[in-house]
């Protein structure tokens, strides 16, 4: 048998290829396996482990239509993984696969009247990712839970994420200068509601 260095290479392997390999439960005998239950055999075995969960209880609103304001998640913490800044912004300090969720209380207080434009996006090293999502608050006091999650390849160390909230006036000419994520006290023994919420795992 010629040493593997010297076989051609299939630039288009398919999931009902085959590779050779050393089966550890069978008297380190050599066998075949299929590459499609390998790779099942990876996505039942994949582990997922928290390395950021953080929140904060302080209001969040925008200084002024236009203005966007970026989301924070409480006191600064970091790890090996990654950092938290105080002012929201996270910094990866490991590549890999992660999964992310976001949260907002988003809520318009104030006087009621007219409609207000409330917006949100997500950022990754200061660009956009992906539509902006957005709230139209014609009433006061009522709560609007906003969550998100995905996936995300972080394949540079040093890349950053953030979220951004906005107030805008678009298709109105006179929307309302309110809204924002507050946090709201329970009295019911359960944990209080934070303005915003953010949790991270990473592909172990």
């Amino acid at each position: 048998m010629a040493k593997i260095a010297t076989y051609g290479t299939d630039s288009t392997p398919s999931l009902s290829d085959k590779v050779i390999g050393t089966d550890v439960n069978d008297s380190n005998n050599t066998k075949n396996y299929v590459i499609s239950d390998l790779a099942q055999l990876i996505n039942e075995t994949a582990v997922y482990t928290p390395v950021l969960a953080a929140s904060s209880d302080i209001t969040q609103e925008p200084s002024g239509i236009g203005v966007a304001t970026q989301v924070s998640f409480g006191a600064a913490q970091s790890n090996s993984t990654l950092t938290l800044a105080a002012n929201g912004l996270v910094t990866f300090l490991e590549t890999g696969s992660y999964i992310i969720n976001g949260y907002g209380s988003v809520e318009r207080q104030g006087s009621s009247g007219g409609v207000s434009i409330f917006l949100f996006r997500f950022l990754v090293d200061g660009v956009q990712v992906g539509n902006t999502k957005g709230f139209h608050l014609d009433s006061t006091d009522i709560v609007f839970p906003y969550e998100i999650t995905f996936p995300l390849d972080i394949t540079t160390v040093g890349t950053t994420i953030s979220f951004e909230v906005m107030r805008d006036d678009t298709g109105f000419g006179n929307g309302k200068n309110q809204g924002g994520l507050y946090p709201h006290s329970n009295a019911s023994g359960w944990s209080n509601v934070p303005s915003a919420d953010l949790n991270i795992w990473k592909l172990q």
